[in-house]
């Protein structure tokens, strides 16, 4: 090759032409050029290729026949090759160092997110992906898609499904909360486990929700009367044995739930005053804002006013009775005071009364039954 030239273009010419076997006429400025530059895949056989090489004929320094060039090239002697091949040796080893680092920090961030997954198991396989070369995100993204993950996390997919991706963090406290209810609240160990956070996270049921759906399933079940227990049957068709499950099914709007609930103690209220009433009764009580405490107190004094329904003159049925004292219904109420008012004017309106053998017997006056 022409000497003189040393710029960027030419060094890039003659590796390429190194790199293709065509080195028929390089000088051994042109072989040193090769074997300092990592371009060429065999830099050592270009040193030795650049001792036997004819040197250039610009190199000689102006003497004549070129004897200026210096010694014979020694690729393992060569004080500048040397320098160099202790710099790469020095650069690799901050390299390694520094990927060391990196992949311990890493390992050791995510060994610390696996124990709070409960997924230590994956940590052979993270050190793998981490080894690799790929940081923290990338291999948790690779983590999410293992069936380890998938089976700790179950709901994960159907929430993402239906666009209501939450972070594993939230996940677990959604757990410990569940778990926190099932023992404060006496519910039977287990019924608040896997499958039922699964369901419930699965459609959407928030932490908030689910402590009402405890709170009702608890009362129902285990906190209340054996009348409120038995007018829920009657109502809905639901056993005590089945309440709980009732009020954690997530397919049963809370809203519903808690109108049922308070219907059936409504219900219930009735029944130990020896009244018995529809479910739609109660739930139209319930629909008028008309709370258990009202309706103790409604229909204990329509269970004093039973006399009312019977006799002469003017009554009051039934309806009327629990209608006008529970609900305030005006219907009811103007009913219940013209059975009273028949009664009063019989007892105003009585005549003298007179002894004989047969003891005391009224004149003019009706019997009040």
């Amino acid at each position: 090759m022409a000497g003189g030239d040393t710029g960027q273009g030419y060094v890039n010419e003659i590796v390429d032409m190194a790199n293709s076997g065509d080195t028929s006429g390089f000088t051994r400025a042109d072989w040193k050029i090769i074997a300092d530059n990592p371009g060429y895949t065999t830099p050592r056989a270009a040193a030795e290729q650049q001792s036997a090489a004819p040197q250039d004929s610009g190199s000689g320094g102006g003497g004549g026949g070129g004897g200026g060039g210096g010694g014979v090239y020694n690729y393992d002697t060569d004080p500048e090759t040397r320098r160099m091949r202790e710099q790469q040796r020095n650069q690799q080893g901050i390299d390694a160092a520094a990927e060391r680092k990196r992949v311990n920090n890493v390992v050791a961030s995510l060994r610390g997110v696996m124990d709070t997954f409960g997924l230590s198991s994956l940590m052979d396989k993270i050190q793998r992906f981490v080894t690799s070369g790929l940081d923290g995100d990338a291999v948790l993204a690779m983590i999410r898609d293992t069936p380890e993950y998938k089976d700790r996390f179950p709901a994960m997919a159907a929430m993402m499904k239906n666009n209501r991706a939450i972070t594993e963090s939230q996940y677990i406290d959604f757990e410990r909360n569940a778990a926190q209810l099932e023992r404060a609240y006496g519910l039977p160990a287990g019924m608040l486990g896997r499958d039922t956070v699964t369901n419930l996270l699965s459609n959407e049921v928030s932490a908030q929700e689910l402590e009402q759906r405890v709170t009702l399933a608890a009362a129902g079940a285990f906190q209340t009367t054996p009348e409120m227990r038995d007018t829920f049957n009657r109502f809905y068709g639901i056993s005590g044995g089945g309440l709980t499950a009732y009020f954690l099914d997530p397919d049963k709007a809370l809203p519903l739930l808690n109108k049922q609930y308070a219907a059936s103690q409504i219900g219930a209220e009735a029944q130990r005053n020896q009244f018995q009433i529809a479910a739609s009764t109660a739930e139209e009580f319930t629909e008028l804002g008309v709370t258990q405490e009202q309706a103790r107190t409604g229909f204990g004094v329509a269970a004093n006013q039973r006399g009312l329904m019977q006799g002469r003159g003017d009554t009051a049925t039934q309806d009327q009775l629990v209608s006008g004292n529970v609900a305030n219904n005006q219907e009811g109420l103007k009913a219940i005071e013209r059975a009273q008012k028949s009664r009063t004017g019989r007892f105003e309106g009585g005549g003298a009364f007179t002894s004989g053998a047969g003891g005391v017997s009224g004149l003019g006056s009706s019997a009040t039954r």
